[in-house]
């Protein structure tokens, strides 16, 4: 299932070249500004969380392709995209570029090799695959950011769903009130965000009418309760005493003068 993900071929570069030269090591720094414009400015990882290595490799490797960057030179590249502390990690296990330390990797393949099985494991993986299949919308997130956070989880899946199955997580997982109409709603050609802006419109809805029937009650308490504060107070109705005990208190009184 995961053998995609951790073979570092598919991370490739359409340039394979191997040859770094003088020339190449030249002309690296200027390569490099232009793999940046396409990368991200300020968008080096750090190594963490650990499963987002996926995102960063693919990114990495388009960055590079879009530029015609070759394979040799990206192994020289790649830890220029990273901050501490996984640069520090990385440049442990680079061959020095003049030579004197050969390094544990010695070729681009083999240090995204180095990098895939640094940060990621099949029983990582899998623990963070079956969080996306149990993933449902939670109480004070939104539909949008519920779908957002999908996209997430698949990043440190891996990339491993397609845009089918997110979408069909995505229409399990959204609150009740919406469900229905997200799943007749959707079809192949929709987007995800536009799925979740079907969902965010029903979802704000469902919460209105509750809001509204939750101001209702609040009125109807407040109401009953003034009425209650104005209803005058009735004075104890007065009672009579039992014959048989009025007499006997006539008797008291007639003993005592006596």
């Amino acid at each position: 299932m995961f053998r995609d993900v951790f073979d570092c071929e598919s991370y490739s570069l359409v340039n394979k070249s191997l040859t770094y030269g003088s020339r190449e090591a030249h002309t690296l720094g200027r390569r490099k500004k232009d793999v940046a414009q396409s990368f991200g400015i300020r968008s080096e990882w750090d190594g963490t969380p650990p499963l987002k290595v996926f995102q960063f490799l693919r990114k990495f490797a388009k960055a590079c392709d879009d530029n015609d960057v070759s394979e040799a030179e990206a192994f020289f590249m790649l830890q220029d995209f990273t901050k501490e502390p996984l640069r520090s990690e990385v440049m442990s296990v680079m061959p020095s570029r003049h030579g004197g330390n050969p390094g544990a990797v010695n070729s681009y393949l083999e240090l995204i090799n180095w990098m895939l099985r640094y940060h990621a494991d099949e029983a990582s993986l899998a623990a963070q695959v079956e969080e996306f299949n149990r993933a449902t919308q939670t109480p004070g997130e939104s539909e949008r950011t519920f779908a957002e956070r999908l996209r997430q989880l698949n990043v440190l899946c891996g990339f491993i769903h397609p845009q089918g199955v997110i979408k069909g997580r995505f229409v399990e997982g959204v609150h009740r009130a919406a469900r229905v109409t997200v799943r007749e709603r959707n079809t192949p050609s929709m987007t995800l965000a536009e799925l979740a802006r079907i969902a965010q419109t029903k979802g704000d809805e469902y919460r209105w009418i509750v809001s509204d029937q939750r101001r209702e009650r609040e009125k109807e308490a407040r109401i009953a309760e003034a009425s209650h504060l104005r209803r005058p107070t009735r004075p104890p109705p007065y009672s009579r005493a039992h014959p048989a005990v009025a007499a006997a208190s006539c008797d008291e009184v007639g003993d005592t003068s006596e």
